[in-house]
């Protein structure tokens, strides 16, 4: 994973027991490629290599020990735990580089594939045993840039491996939280008239002057540290009636100097017209907008 995505290290003083105040990661990424494409992508050392990591040794066979590397954090022990071919695959792997799995704290990712009615498939990953929040919070962040490693490694199409951009923000994560979650701010930035409200599960419509009236959703939030909603492309569209439907993910990641690394994750493209209207619209207008709400300057 990427240095705040990383598998990191408990402190001792949070390692004898694990909190279950801590939550898992839960993600969702819906893929053009076919469930068997992904199966390979996911279970095959030299294809997640290519996504995940900067080499691994691993076998998709329950039981079986591996190690996943990063060539600036190590390498880390894991082992499969489970294996339903084709459709789940879970690992247990070390917090610690170069930690034998038995002899320090661990966590239990588990990848699971659903193939899509009108083609692809939707990846969910699922990561568990996280013993401080802040362990959580790294990885929190690195899931959402590997994710998108994911889709552009299995893309066949430049569309079909979404918009990524990484800002450096001078404001805190907590002011550049409230610009998401305070109605006035998002107003502001994101433009449209809308009543989005921050909270899972929301469903709306978000209304943009000129352009229409779109479905929008919810699905995660995780004060200060990720943010994902899905909305519809069409016009006065319900998602459930969408042939497209955009999945957009946001990861706040703090930094040393006390400002914040905004990664943003767009997916779920069908088409290239979209795509480059979006790519381009992110830089043009919101994002800018984002800077200007935060009091930042272009830059």
């Amino acid at each position: 994973m990427s240095p705040e995505g990383t598998p990191g290290r408990a402190s001792p003083a949070v390692r004898a027991t694990a909190s279950a105040a801590v939550p898992a990661i839960e993600r969702a990424v819906d893929l053009a490629a076919a469930p068997d494409r992904v199966w390979r992508a996911i279970t095959e050392a030299p294809e997640l290599t290519a996504w995940l990591g900067s080499g691994a040794s691993f076998r998709a066979e329950a039981g079986a020990d591996g190690w996943v590397e990063w060539q600036s954090h190590g390498r880390f022990a894991l082992r499969v735990e489970t294996v339903e071919p084709g459709v789940t695959i879970a690992w247990r792997w070390s917090r610690d580089p170069g930690t034998a799995l038995d002899d320090g704290p661990s966590t239990l990712v588990t990848f699971r594939l659903e193939p899509r009615p009108g083609g692809g498939t939707r990846f969910h990953l699922r990561e568990t045993g996280f013993v401080d929040p802040e362990d959580r919070a790294g990885n929190s962040a690195g899931w959402t840039q590997e994710s998108g490693d994911l889709l552009a490694h299995l893309a066949t199409q430049p569309f079909e491996g979404g918009i990524r951009r990484r800002y450096h923000l001078r404001s805190s994560p907590q002011r550049v939280w409230s610009a998401f979650t305070d109605p006035d701010q998002l107003r502001a930035w994101w433009g449209g008239v809308g009543q989005l409200e921050v909270r899972a599960g929301f469903t709306g419509w978000w209304d943009w002057p000129g352009l229409g009236r779109y479905a929008m959703v919810v699905d995660v939030v995780e004060p200060m540290t990720y943010l994902a909603w899905r909305w519809a492309t069409v016009p006065d569209r319900l998602i459930e009636d969408a042939d497209q439907v955009l999945r957009t993910e946001w990861s706040l990641v703090p930094r040393a100097d006390g400002g914040t690394d905004l990664h943003l994750l767009e997916s779920g493209f069908s088409g290239p017209e979209d795509h480059r209207m979006n790519d381009t619209g992110w830089d043009g207008d919101v994002l800018p907008g984002l800077r200007r709400v935060l009091g930042e300057a272009a830059g």
